[in-house]
């Protein structure tokens, strides 16, 4: 019995081992097989990862060469419009149309070739400074130093000759524009001017100087806007004009009195039908660093109404709106020679009543008082004086409107304005001979019958014209001052309209989907403070921020709060009205802070950075991670834009870059450095005092990040050139002195 039960336990014990054994064995194979797995998925993540770089790398070489492709294209139609002769590359119904529109100002074929003559040509490159940048004034010093000019072009000095063009006698506008005497393809290919090329292109990319053609500059230079307006540029892409009713807005912006952000209450809303045009957009307009400055997404002709309140009576209202609206273009061949070959009547009479309804929307939008201007870049009195008559005809019968005379803005300038046309004629293709036009006399002509599907009978000149006041309107030709050719009228409304609501059945409908609207979880923005008050306040103790800063101002457009921009009161209190999430907004106010990829559960690791676009906006405010040091310094960092503790010479700034902890640091230049313990913010003259010395002590700061052996210059290369050109870092523009 015993030893059945010995054999029975030495059994048992067999298996056990046996079981043990399988079981460490099934273990060793599973880690092994896990591994295996493991190595796989590293490999293939770091695939995809080097893929994904590839991709983004691919995805901006593709949108570079989609540009140099558009501009290869245009370059060769100019080269084809060079090759060809007169009689080959003429169009005889341009000619025709306008011969006939035009005697007034043309009563002689010769005069008439003039125009022709000038329409062959290229633009010269026109640039405009910018008077809200700090730098314009010393931009504009190094563009009129014949040394310096000298010292970029070498032996070409003699190729370019740069001219101011004054385009208005208002004086704030004064002084701004520059022509330079070759086109803007040849200055980007000849091999001879590249480090001039240079000097406009990084002025252009720092939001120095706006490359823009002359006319179209004109009409937010007439309209006199004031930092406190309210102002809606409803077609705005690319940005340019929307560009110079900031730079008006900001002119004078004070960034270190800490009572300036309280002053901010207008803004510029810049609106386009087209999100691809509006997100490009938001990249230009981001050049300018402005707090006062929203871009949003809608069809000009059915933009939103907003009320101040939920009374449906208390409407908002702009004090200033600009109407530059799609057209034919035929004014700028000398930018487009492709209108050349396909210029057509067809195109001006389908695009007249989208622009009744542009400007009738956007008087709708204006409040009493208020100036709304008008304007395109076609020649074409369909879509120029026979818009504006319509609106007058159908929108002030009482005296509503009154179209403002501004040539007295033109008296000793460059620019020399025609008045508007009260008389001119229809014209259609000939069905059998589309090289051919026929005049349309009037409504009852058979012609009109059978083409009125497509011309509007508000495209005849009628009775009632002479009231309007047309001859006050604005049309400039090229020949007149080497630019291209536009129309503009400025229009006060003197009171209200009687019914200001959009007639949706009335309006012609865009070839695009509508974007739908967004519900609470997908909405495009949040006031930061309100969404996020943990990282908020993180910010705020990190950077020593006082409570006197606007937080309320802090808006972001991401659910996890990645980026954070700081917008203006006036845009503020426009996001507020907004209950009904009716605008489609793309971006708003100027980037402040940036979210950091935390790679590890660092209790002090740096959350959020500070962006060099913003910094302006928060440093009257801000007492931790900010270095005061001299001119030397600063210009070393960035020449250098990282620099070891070790090699600081300054034995205290050393010290405490050292002992801070790792993160976004400010270095600031000025003129005087304060002592230790000089500057104090416990209480609320110690502030006083803070904020007095850095209005007078200010020269220029930018963002660092302090890593536990050096700093790193944090900011973009646009910022970058700004910089090196302001402190002449190492002649920069100069290709020789480059390594």
């Amino acid at each position: 019995m015993e030893d059945n039960e010995k054999l029975i336990g030495k059994k048992r014990e067999k298996e056990e081992k046996e079981e043990k054994e399988e079981k460490e064995e099934k273990e060793e194979k599973d880690q092994s097989q896990q591994k295996e797995e493991n190595d796989k998925k590293e490999e293939k993540s770091h695939n995809d990862g080097q893929k994904k770089k590839k991709g983004k790398k691919y995805k901006k070489k593709e949108k570079k060469n989609t540009k140099e492709i558009n501009e290869k294209k245009n370059e060769i139609a100019w080269q084809k419009v060079a090759q060809q002769d007169d009689k080959q590359w003429k169009n005889e119904k341009f000619e025709y149309y306008y011969t006939n529109q035009f005697t007034q100002f043309f009563p002689t074929r010769e005069k008439f070739e003039e125009l022709l003559s000038k329409l062959r040509e290229k633009l010269p490159c026109v640039f405009r400074l910018s008077k809200a940048h700090p730098f314009h004034e010393g931009y504009q010093k190094m563009l009129l130093d014949d040394s310096y000019i000298k010292s970029l072009l070498g032996d070409q000095a003699n190729l370019i000759k740069i001219e101011l063009k004054n385009l208005t006698s208002f004086k704030e506008w004064i002084n701004l524009v520059y022509n330079i005497n070759i086109n803007r393809m040849e200055l980007k290919k000849n091999d001879l001017l590249k480090n001039f090329h240079k000097f406009i292109q990084f002025g252009v990319d720092g939001g120095v100087i706006s490359r823009q053609e002359a006319v179209s500059m004109i009409p937010p230079m007439l309209m006199q806007t004031s930092s406190t307006d309210k102002i809606l540029d409803m077609c705005a892409a690319p940005g340019s004009k929307t560009a110079q009713f900031l730079e008006t807005v900001y002119e004078n912006y004070n960034f270190l009195d800490k009572k300036q952000y309280l002053k901010d209450t207008g803004f510029v809303l810049a609106n386009d039908n087209n999100h691809q045009r509006a997100y490009m957009m938001v990249h230009q307009l981001k050049r300018l660093n402005t707090a006062g400055m929203m871009v949003v997404c809608h069809d000009a002709q059915l933009f939103p109404t907003l009320y101040n309140t939920s009374a449906r009576n208390d409407k908002l209202f702009f004090d200033k709106i600009l109407a530059d609206v799609p057209c034919s273009s035929d004014a700028v061949m000398r930018k487009l020679p492709i209108k050349w070959k396909k210029w057509s009547t067809k195109e001006g009479y389908s695009l007249h009543k989208l622009q009744i309804q542009i400007l009738k929307r956007g008087i709708n939008l204006l409040k009493e008082g208020g100036v709304i201007s008008y304007s395109t870049c076609s020649l074409n009195p369909i879509e120029d004086e026979a818009v504006v008559a319509e609106i007058m005809r159908t929108c002030s019968q009482n005296g509503e409107l009154e179209i403002l005379d501004v040539k007295y803005g033109f008296k000793d300038t460059d620019i020399i304005p025609h008045p508007g046309l009260k008389d001119w004629k229809v014209m259609i293709e000939d069905k059998n001979d589309k090289n051919k036009l026929n005049i349309i006399k009037d409504m009852n002509d058979p012609l009109y019958l059978e083409n009125k599907s497509l011309i509007s009978p508000s495209c005849f000149p009628q009775d009632d014209i002479k009231n309007f006041g047309l001859e006050k309107c604005n049309r400039f030709f090229p020949n007149d001052s080497d630019t291209s050719g536009f129309f503009i009228t400025l229009i006060k409304k003197v009171k209200n309209l009687k019914n200001e609501e959009i007639d949706k059945n009335k309006i012609v409908k865009p070839n695009i989907p509508e974007p739908q609207k967004k519900n609470e979880e997908e909405r495009a923005f949040r006031f930061a403070q309100e969404t996020f008050p943990d990282k908020i306040n993180w910010i705020k103790n990190y950077y020593g921020i006082e409570d006197e800063f606007p937080f309320g101002q802090l808006v972001t457009f991401s659910n996890i709060c990645k980026k954070i921009n700081f917008a203006s009161l006036g845009v503020v209190n426009l996001l507020k009205l907004d209950k009904d999430q009716k605008l489609n907004i793309e971006n708003a106010g100027v980037k402040l802070f940036k979210a950091n990829k935390q790679k590890n559960e660092n209790a002090e690791f740096c959350l959020y950075r500070v962006c060099q676009d913003g910094l302006m906006y928060l440093l009257p405010f801000m007492h931790k991670r900010i270095y005061f040091v001299d001119e030397k310094f600063f210009i070393e960092v960035l020449s250098k834009k990282e620099i070891k503790h070790e090699d600081i010479s300054d034995e205290d700034l050393k010290k405490k870059l050292k002992e801070d902890k790792p993160g976004c640091i400010v270095i600031v230049n000025v003129k005087n450095k304060p002592k230790e313990n000089e500057i104090k913010f416990e209480t609320e003259n110690e502030r006083m005092e803070y904020n007095n010395y850095l209005k007078n002590n200010f020269i220029d700061a930018f963002c660092c990040h302090n890593a536990a052996t050096r700093i790193t210059t944090m900011i973009n290369k646009e910022h970058q050139h700004v910089f090196e050109l302001k402190y002449k870092i190492e002649n920069i523009l100069n290709d020789k002195n480059k390594k």
